[in-house]
């Protein structure tokens, strides 16, 4: 059986022949960070018996999970965490780059189907999965960035009580957004002002990591960190 690894340079190897060089390093570069992904996580995912033989071949030959495993330990699961994790948390890649992974993403699972690494089931899960984030992925960085300067830009009104955590979207309106604390500590929030820009890119259902401070007429952001397509 050939090694995550193996079926990476695979993958590559039949791109690079029909790929413009430029296009060829962008797919080069989503493989590599999703080998890296699953990498650093996918271990935690295995059950006892893998999980055992990982932990021998790991500490006793320094071999990395994509050397240990074969694709059938690449799923829906794996594909999520990296475009809706790895890639927002981890990489903090520009627009370019979320739009490149989510292209090479959905190349490479549809590729997986055809050469019999990816079950049909798997493969139609996968397959959703990039579909939804893929185009999603530039926008949610791009509000990232807007987010920041509008807050850099904004001079801070006095408030009278903060609060700080990852918060969904659940009412835009211009200017205006409202928020519900992701974890459930804080209850609802709104309105949080917002620039134009902000408000008409946001989607409901989408997570922010923000700062807030309580002011008479709602909330302002304080601080702001990423934002998750949830």
């Amino acid at each position: 059986m050939k090694t995550i690894k193996q079926v990476f340079e695979e993958f590559l190897k039949e791109q690079q022949v029909r790929l413009k060089p430029s296009t060829y390093r962008g797919y080069k570069d989503a493989m590599y960070l999703f080998e890296q992904c699953l990498n650093s996580y996918a271990y935690q995912y295995l059950d006892e018996k893998d999980s055992k033989l990982f932990d021998k071949l790991y500490n006793e030959k320094n071999k990395e999970f994509c050397e240990i495993f074969g694709p059938d330990k690449i799923g829906s699961s794996e594909i999520g965490e990296f475009l809706d994790y790895f890639m927002i948390r981890k990489v903090m890649g520009s627009k370019g780059l979320m739009k490149t992974v989510g292209r090479v993403m959905r190349k490479f699972v549809k590729w997986m189907n055809e050469k019999g690494y990816m079950n049909e089931a798997e493969y139609e899960n996968s397959a959703e999965i990039v579909d939804e984030l893929k185009d999603e992925l530039p926008k949610v960085e791009e509000l990232s960035s807007l987010i920041y300067d509008y807050i850099q830009n904004s001079p801070p009104e006095d408030f009278t009580e903060s609060v700080d955590g990852y918060f969904r979207v659940i009412k835009i309106e211009p200017r205006k957004l409202w928020l519900e604390d992701y974890i459930g500590g804080a209850g609802t929030l709104g309105p949080v002002s917002v620039s134009t820009e902000i408000s008409s890119m946001c989607k409901v259902g989408w997570v922010i990591f923000l700062e807030l401070g309580k002011i008479s007429k709602g909330w302002q952001m304080l601080e702001s960190g990423n934002v998750y397509p949830k």
